[in-house]
Parts: structure tokens; sequence; C-alpha cells
């Protein structure tokens, strides 16, 4: 789950806690209000009853009319609805929010489009009283849950942004991924995500500058090996022998594709290298290696079985896979007791084995530069590694038969 993301939910479930928390506050709120109009209500009854019984000589017209009721009801803020039409349809269309007996009083307190009217029930009388209490929306609660719910927002908004810089930093450490050490991550920035910004432009920087040097030390070596070779192919012009000059040019010009086969390595480790993929069959593929193995037609007939069964072709670039082949090649024909290896093409891919003992460690550590399980530098099976990675291929590794079997296969899309 991305940052991003727990943010939301962190954010989602703090609006929910606040509305969970203003909503039980209205709620408790408006009970603690109904509680006291039904404790008004309940006096006001009280009184009236008190007043009537006290006064039961009188009619109730004497009774309303009296000076102490009418200041009463003028302090408690009722008013007193005499005209039949208005308390029938008040009584029909009011909705009944309370309703309770009191004594020989029958109580209800009924609204009306937001008023209050308290109806009394008694066998000597009845009476419709109309609450000029305004019912008041809880305007200030309302407005502390918006202004929460705005700090809220502001507050994502704030920190959303102070992330932003995270994005622009994940997309250029992609650019840099594809092989792109031209980027620049630097800020001015205080905060935290500054901090590790600038510490991976530093790294940037120096890991460029490593590579320039590597790459600049590389190419300076492969022009001074050209030098001498040019000058040897240049004395070989002047050679009488025409068969030995006949076997030096080859030399030379196995060690110009040697040359060139380091470059394209050069390249591959610095991730400059850019695939050329078309569709090739497998057996051309195949041949091409063995063009750049340095053996002649006697060592490459003693060494080397071809074994063409079926028809195979690969999408891939063409020299780079001729390349990885070659490097399997070398390496079979090296750690061989027999010092033999056979190619097999067949329906199912590409096959190289060479009879000898199982791998005495698991492949891994043998696909890593410089292993030092064997002689020489350890490079070749990390050249074919990461050659098939690149080009999206599959290298299986088998042992059968007393057999090391490495298939090359397309990747299944």
């Amino acid at each position: 789950m991305s940052i991003y993301n727990k943010i939301r939910i962190i954010f989602l479930v703090a609006t929910l806690f606040t509305t969970a928390f203003f909503g039980s506050f209205f709620y408790i709120q408006k009970n603690n209000h109904i509680q006291q109009i039904q404790k008004r209500y309940i006096q006001t009854t009280f009184y009236l009853n008190r007043h009537f019984k006290q006064n039961r000589d009188k009619s109730i017209q004497r009774n309303i009319k009296d000076p102490n009721l009418k200041l009463f009801l003028k302090e408690s803020d009722f008013a007193l609805l005499r005209k039949p039409k208005r308390v029938k349809r008040i009584l029909k269309q009011g909705h009944t929010v309370f309703k309770r007996k009191i004594m020989q009083s029958t109580i209800k307190i009924i609204g009306v489009k937001g008023t209050m009217h308290l109806y009394i029930k008694n066998p000597s009388y009845r009476l419709l009283l109309k609450d000029k209490q305004a019912v008041t929306f809880p305007w200030q609660t309302l407005f502390w849950y918006l202004s929460a719910l705005l700090f809220l927002a502001l507050l994502y908004v704030w920190l959303t942004r102070s992330l932003k810089p995270l994005k622009t930093l994940q997309s250029q450490i992609h650019r840099v991924a594809d092989g792109d050490l031209t980027v620049s991550v630097k800020s001015s920035k205080q905060d935290e995500i500054a901090q590790v910004a600038n510490a991976f432009d530093d790294a940037l920087r120096k890991l460029e500058s490593l590579i320039n040097s590597r790459q600049l030390f590389l190419r300076a070596i492969m022009h001074e090996l050209k030098t001498p070779i040019a000058k040897g192919r240049l004395l070989n012009a002047f050679l009488e022998n025409p068969r030995q000059s006949e076997g030096y040019d080859a030399i030379f010009e196995r060690l110009e594709l040697l040359i060139e086969e380091f470059s394209k390595i050069e390249q591959m480790l610095s991730s400059s290298y850019r695939a050329k993929l078309a569709n090739y069959s497998a057996l051309d593929i195949v041949e091409q290696a063995l063009e750049l193995m340095i053996l002649d037609e006697t060592e490459m007939a003693q060494h080397v079985t071809l074994i063409h069964e079926g028809s195979y072709r690969l999408h891939t670039d063409f020299k780079l896979l001729a390349l990885a082949i070659k490097n399997l090649i070398d390496n079979a024909i090296k750690y061989s007791p027999d010092h033999k290896v056979t190619i097999r093409i067949d329906t199912n891919g590409i096959l190289i084995s060479n009879r000898g003992p199982q791998f005495t460690h698991s492949l891994a550590p043998y696909l890593e530069p410089f292993h030092g399980q064997k002689h020489g530098l350890g490079l070749g099976l990390y050249i074919v590694q990461n050659s098939i990675k690149m080009l999206s291929l599959t290298l299986e590794y088998q042992y059968q038969e007393e057999e090391n079997r490495f298939r090359i296969t397309q990747c299944s899309r």
C-alpha cells in the first residue's frame, strides 16, 4: 500500500471519528434540550392543575381571565390558544413529540412547523398552550463541526503537497534505472525528503563519475590494443610466406572481434546498450556465435557438435544473443573433461550441453562477476545471464545423464 493511500485512510478515519464525536454531542445536546422542555411543560401543567383546583368554584372562563394565570403564562413564555378552529387544526395536523399522564391530566407536546404546543386534557378542562420560545437549530455545533472538517481538509492538502517531491524523486529514480545518469534530484528545501533527495543526488554524481572513469579506462585500453593490431597487419603485409600471412591475418581479425566483444560487454554493463530486436533463426544466431570463437576448422570439428533437428525463431538482438551463446560455448569447452560441446537446435529452443560433473555450488554464484569458482575472470555466465535478462529470454539449467545442459528459449507471452 502506498503512503498516499495510507494518508487517505488516516484522514478518512479522522473524518469518521470527528463526525461521530459531533453527532454524539448533538444527540446528547438534543436530549438535554428535550428534557428541559419536558420539565418546563410538566411544571406548567402542575401549576395549571393547582390553579384550577383552587378555583374550582369559578368557571373556566373566569379562571382563564385570572390575572395571576395570565402573569404566569406570560413569564413562562406560553400563549393560550382559545379559537376552536385553530385548536382543532393544530391537534389534527401536529405530531405528538411527548405524551404523559400527570395525576388526572394527560399532557401532550405537539409540534407544528417548528413550533411546540402544550395540550392539557383534564376531566374539568382542556387547554392548548403555544410555546413562544423558538426551537433553535444548533448552529454553534454545526459551525465547530464544519470548522473541524475544514481543518482536516487543509491538513490533508498540506501533507500531500509536502509529499509531492516523493513522486518527482520516484520518477527520477526510474530514469536512473533506465540508464540515464544525467538526472539531478538536488533540492533546496530543508525537510527530510530534501535530505534524502540530496543524498541520492550526491551518490548518483559519484556513481556517474566512477562509470565515466571506468568507461574511459576501458575505451583507452581498447584503443591502445587496436594500435599494435594495426601495426601487426601492416607488417604482415610484407611477409613473403602467404600461408604464414593468412594465419597472422586470421589472428588479427579474431583479436578485433574480441575487442568488439569487449566493447559490447562494456556497453551492456553500463546500461547504455539498446537492443535491436527482430525475428531471427536460431541456427543463424548459433552460426554467428561459432564465428566469434577463436577456433580454426580443425578445432571446430574437434570441439563442437552442431545438431539441427527443427526450426526455431527468436525475437531478439542478433549480435548480443550470439555473444551470449559464444560465452556459453566457451565455458562448455573449457570446463568439460573431454573439451567438447554439443549444440542442439529443435522446436523447444537452443540446448548447449557438455559432459562433466554437476556444479559443486548452486548456479547462482556462477552468475556473479568475478566469482572465482573456476579459473579465469568468472565473467562468462555473468555476461550470459545479463544478456538473456536484457533480451527477455529464458535460461534454464539442468543436470541430466551426466551432462550440464543450458537451454535458451523465448519467454511465453
